[in-house]
């Protein structure tokens, strides 16, 4: 149990105001050019992503997605047989179509996207790429 003696020590000790510091931050002058920086690639290699492969949306309306039961059905926005989308860490990479691999599904890349020309790039059975621009 506290005696009177503590609980006043205890309450001075939280009325003492705090002690300011000015904080000094490092110049950024004398940065380095980040085209100075060369990391090769391989720095990279062990660094994980989420590869997401997206077969559709839909919108709904809460009091809709409560009724939802076992068995429910979700229209999505996307045909019956049209690619997945793949996703990197939620930014488009290509599509692909579902394929099955033993007791789990999978994604056969079709096609990458480019992203500096904004062109697709088609992945032909071989492994080959054609580009097309048009998308």
């Amino acid at each position: 149990m506290l005696r009177q003696e503590d609980i006043q020590e205890f309450l001075k000790k939280m009325s003492a105001p705090d002690e300011v510091k000015k904080v000094e931050f490092p110049s950024f002058d004398a940065h380095v050019p980040a085209k100075n920086l060369k990391v090769g690639l391989n720095y990279l290699n062990e660094v994980q992503v989420l590869i997401t492969a997206e077969l559709g949306q839909a919108t709904m309306k809460i009091k809709d997605i409560i009724k939802l039961t076992e068995g429910s059905v979700i229209e999505l926005d996307q045909a019956a047989g049209e690619n997945a989308r793949i996703l990197i860490n939620d930014q488009k990479m290509g599509t692909g179509g579902l394929v099955i691999i033993g007791n789990n599904f999978g994604v056969r890349i079709e096609s990458i996207y480019n992203i500096k020309g904004k062109e697709t790039l088609e992945v032909s059975n071989s492994g080959q790429r054609n580009t097309d621009s048009s998308n």
